[in-house]
């Protein structure tokens, strides 16, 4: 996916508060998480963290984790 493709996907999509990425990662701010990784991918950077960030948010709204979590000690 291309990261006009992706810039695409998120521009109109009603995004939740938190969101369950993995059995291990949870994101938190899900709005303001996505517009400062579309904010780094505008801005040129070859880091391609952010584009890899938003692939991860899009497969967790289409995919949603429903497994147990990492039990803590």
């Amino acid at each position: 996916m291309t990261d006009h493709e992706l810039i695409t996907y998120f521009e109109n999509k009603e995004l939740p508060e938190t969101l369950r990425l993995d059995r291990a990662c949870t994101q938190y701010e899900v709005k303001d998480a996505v517009l400062r990784n579309i904010e780094s991918m505008l801005n040129g950077s070859q880091d391609r963290h952010a584009h890899h960030r938003l692939m991860l948010i899009m497969n967790a709204l289409e995919n949603p984790y429903n497994g147990p979590e990492i039990p803590r000690f």
